[in-house]
């Protein structure tokens, strides 16, 4: 009997797979879904730059989950996060209140209807489609911010980092006791170019800390302050070095 049972239960498994497999998933005005959060995140980008939503309030990547029943319509939509369980979770922070704020206008400006999907015989079913939209923060902030932050004319995450290291003395005070690890400064360049240190958000070391603090320190003077419509603005960095390769 329980061989009887277990040779059932395979079957049923197999023919709800192939039932899955049967499945065409469903067309936004006719396009896969690939297309629509290709659209999707476009037109987040749109909106965000037409509201000026600051690009660090948006989030980079979010994970959706369309439930479209048989007439086309989306009866849910979830949000797939790292709060939720089972096939809901997702390794994603919650999205943020802008974030859906604007995917919310985005697929209001699209304007399109779901084509459901069907079965092999060509029925509607109802359908779950779990995507990622991956919204172009990095070129809202540019479109936001045309003058960003410079390091002698240079972008600071090469510029900065390649004439700060050749400065730090990382010697023997520190290569000889074993002093290695992640160190990492955080500070402001004000409007006016001056630099203020924020905090040692980490170091293996308090003197390695206070070197790389002396370095950041002398770069006044080389800094361009980034700008908004023309204004110069309080602008934070971080500086993060690897030291010993840890």
């Amino acid at each position: 009997m329980k061989n009887i049972l277990l040779t059932l239960c395979a079957i049923v498994a197999c023919w709800a797979g192939a039932f899955a497999q049967d499945l065409t998933p469903p067309r936004f005005d006719g396009a896969v879904i690939q297309v629509f959060m290709t659209r999707m995140a476009a037109m987040a980008e749109k909106i965000a730059v037409e509201q000026q939503i600051p690009a660090d309030s948006l989030s980079p990547v979010v994970r959706i989950a369309l439930h479209i029943d048989k007439t086309g319509n989306v009866a849910e939509w979830t949000y797939m996060d790292n709060t939720r369980e089972g096939r809901d979770r997702a390794e994603f922070a919650p999205a943020t209140a802008a974030t859906r704020r604007v995917l919310k206008e985005a697929y209001a400006r699209l304007g399109g209807k779901w084509n459901p999907a069907t079965t092999a015989d060509g029925r509607p079913a109802s359908y779950t489609s779990r995507m990622t939209i991956r919204i172009p923060v990095e070129k809202v902030e540019r479109a936001l911010n045309p003058d960003p932050l410079l390091f002698m004319g240079g972008n600071p995450e090469k510029s900065f980092h390649e004439w700060a290291k050749v400065r730090i003395r990382y010697d023997e005070r520190f290569t000889e006791k074993g002093v290695d690890g992640v160190a990492h400064v955080r500070f402001y360049v004000e409007p006016d170019g001056r630099i203020t240190i924020d905090k040692v958000v980490q170091t293996p070391n308090d003197k390695l800390a206070k070197e790389m603090i002396r370095v950041i320190r002398n770069s006044k003077g080389k800094w361009t302050p980034r700008k908004v419509r023309g204004v110069p603005q309080r602008t934070a960095f971080d500086y993060r070095v690897n030291y010993g390769g840890n």
